[in-house]
This record gives C-alpha cells, sequence and structure tokens, in this order.
C-alpha cells in the first residue's frame, strides 16, 4: 500500500505543479483545442446540405378561333374555342435537396408535382410526381449517376430552343420541336418528354462540351428507352444534338443551336421523328429573343412535315413584363395552318410567380 504521505505529495503535486510542468500542460491543452478547431470545419462541410422549396403559381385567360386546323397544331392554346382558365406555364410544386459529402461529392434528390391553378387538380392523376422524381449521387469533377423519374436527355436540347420554354399558345413547344414525336400512349407514360424508372449519367463541364446518357427500364410494361444529348457552350455561342428513342423504328434525333448577340438570341432546331403513334415526321424551328428593360419579347416560326402531307406551320410571339424578380405579367399570340384546313389563332394573357 501506498504511504499516506506519498498520496498527499502526489495530490498537491498535480493540483499545484511546478512551474515548468503547468507550461507544457498549458501548451499541450492549446496544441488540443488547435487540433479540434481545425477538424471542425471538415466535419462542418461534410455535414453541410440544404433543402429548397420551389414552384411556380400560373394563372392566365385564352380563347382561340373556331379554326379547322387541330389544336394539338397549336400546342399552347386550350382544346376548344371557348374562353379558359388556363396556365401560360403549368404551374407546380417542388422540393430539392442536396448533401455535400466532401471532397466535391454530393448526393441531391429532386421530387415535382404539377397542377392546375384554375381547379387544384393534379395534372395527371396517375402520377402525383410528374414533373420528376430523382436521386442522385455525383462528384463536381466526374459527373452525376441519377435514377428515377426524370426528362429525356433529348428534351433538354429541345427546350433550348424555343424562347418560350414550351408555355404559351406562343410556344413551337413538342408539335414543332420534337416533330410531334410519340413514342407510346399516355396511359403507357404519362408524358413524352419524361421517362419512369430512369437510369442515368450526366458529365460535368469538359472545357465547352457536356453530354447525357440515360435508359429508362420498360419493366415489362413498354420497350426500353434510350435517351442522350451532347452540348457545347462557349460564351455566347450553344451547339446541341440529342436523341431519343425505343429502337431502329420508334425514335427521335435533333440538332439545334443559338447564338447570343446580346441584343438578340435566334435559335434554331431541326427534328427528325421516326414511328411512334404520331408516324415518321421531320421539323424545323427559327426563334428570337430580345431582352428588354422592362422584361423580354419573342416571336417564333414551326414547320411541321409528316410523313401523311398534312403540314402544318405555325408563328408566334409574345411579350413579358417584370413586375418584380419572381412575377410577371404575359400575353402572346399563335397562328397555325394545316394543309386542307382554315387557319386558328388564339392569344393569351396572364400572371406568373415563381418561389
Amino acid at each position: 500500500m501506498e504511504p499516506a504521505h506519498n498520496k498527499e505529495t502526489s495530490l498537491k503535486t498535480f493540483l499545484f505543479p511546478p512551474m515548468g510542468h503547468c507550461r507544457a500542460r498549458s501548451a499541450a491543452v492549446r496544441s488540443a483545442l488547435l487540433a479540434a478547431s481545425a477538424l471542425a470545419p471538415a466535419f462542418s462541410v461534410h455535414a453541410q446540405s440544404s433543402l429548397t422549396i420551389y414552384g411556380i403559381v400560373d394563372q392566365g385567360l385564352t380563347k382561340a378561333t373556331s379554326g379547322t386546323t387541330p389544336a394539338g397544331m397549336l400546342p399552347g392554346r386550350a382544346p376548344n374555342d371557348d374562353w379558359n382558365v388556363k396556365a401560360g406555364n403549368t404551374s407546380r410544386l417542388g422540393f430539392r435537396g442536396e448533401e455535400d459529402m466532401g471532397g466535391g461529392m454530393y448526393t441531391r434528390f429532386q421530387i415535382e408535382t404539377r397542377f392546375a391553378t384554375d381547379t387544384g387538380a393534379l395534372s395527371n392523376a396517375n402520377v402525383f410526381w410528374l414533373g420528376r422524381s430523382v436521386l442522385a449521387i455525383g462528384s463536381r469533377d466526374w459527373g452525376e449517376i441519377y435514377s428515377g423519374r426524370e426528362y429525356s436527355a433529348a428534351y433538354t436540347v429541345a427546350l433550348n430552343t424555343d424562347p418560350t420554354l414550351w408555355s404559351y399558345v406562343s410556344q413551337t413547344g413538342s408539335t414543332y420541336t420534337y416533330a410531334n414525336y410519340l413514342p407510346v400512349a399516355a396511359t403507357v407514360e404519362a408524358s413524352n418528354i419524361r421517362w419512369s424508372n430512369t437510369i442515368g449519367y450526366k458529365s460535368p463541364a469538359l472545357g465547352a462540351v457536356s453530354f447525357e446518357l440515360a435508359t429508362g427500364l420498360g419493366e415489362g410494361t413498354r420497350q426500353r428507352s434510350t435517351s442522350a444529348n451532347v452540348q457545347y457552350k462557349d460564351g455566347p455561342v450553344w451547339l446541341g444534338a440529342a436523341y431519343d428513342g425505343l429502337d431502329n423504328r420508334t425514335n427521335l434525333k435533333l440538332i439545334a443551336g443559338g447564338y447570343d448577340f446580346g441584343v438578340v438570341r435566334p435559335t434554331a432546331s431541326y427534328s427528325r421523328a421516326k414511328g411512334g403513334l404520331n408516324g415518321d415526321a421531320t421539323s424545323f424551328t427559327v426563334s428570337a429573343l430580345v431582352p428588354l428593360s422592362f422584361g423580354r419579347t419573342y416571336v417564333s416560326y414551326g414547320n411541321l412535315r409528316p410523313a401523311t402531307h398534312l403540314n402544318s406551320k405555325m408563328v408566334g410571339a409574345g411579350i413579358q413584363y417584370d413586375l418584380s424578380k419572381r412575377t410577371l405579367l404575359y400575353t402572346n399570340v399563335g397562328s397555325a395552318k394545316q394543309v386542307g384546313q382554315s387557319r386558328t389563332t388564339a392569344f393569351d394573357l396572364g400572371i406568373k410567380h415563381t418561389f
């Protein structure tokens, strides 16, 4: 057993160490604190995450003339000739989240539903997250792998050719930038620009070039889909090429480009559809977007040439007035004529809020 006086000496030494020992202990404590503070940012970076709630609420009024050209040849109009309360740009609510895992790695998700503001009804009663429902893991340097319900890689290129982003009665939309391509029925796939059960890869920017590859598994309900794009962006120059298809009998190919002059941004596209529900067709579009001090204005022309020779031509124009960073007013006019039919013209006006 240790003598009592030795215990007392040890206690005094611990509580009241010699001056040299105090300095050593203080240095050790400082070193430990500095090490902990150096590690803290690393732990906080690994733990960084974000959640964004976003959406569009759009309410408009539209009217079309009683021309006999089918409504599908003017894709932004209402299905009838009456006055309609109708969004120019489909209303939506979405959730987007991302976690930074450090070292340039991240995970992200995005889920988005679509609805009609005038009735509150879902855009598709059978698919709640109609817009997209995606989970992805990626690297800032190596790109990302994603899975879920996502846009076709071809849609990204097609969308950038239309200054309205496929909105309003002035849009060129699916009819003219997708050559009216419809690979499967809506009862099989709720949208001709998205695929469910998708697995895809998006590359990082490799200089001015980026690309995307994706496949949508059929899972016994349809054929497996494939889509891809490659884009070149260098300053004001943009070029794109894309593919979407089920096989060599049903597919879409398109090329597009544009140049931003600052005062005007012209774009053009050419598409070739093969097979599908609407059959073979080619189409091309020419558009121009002009920024204004209070918003922007735009004009578009589309030409569809199906194998049936029931060719259609459309022209559209519109203007947006920015009330604030998130709220704008819009008005548009679009007009289309199919061979053998009388011209149909439609206009719209409305208000759109983004958040």
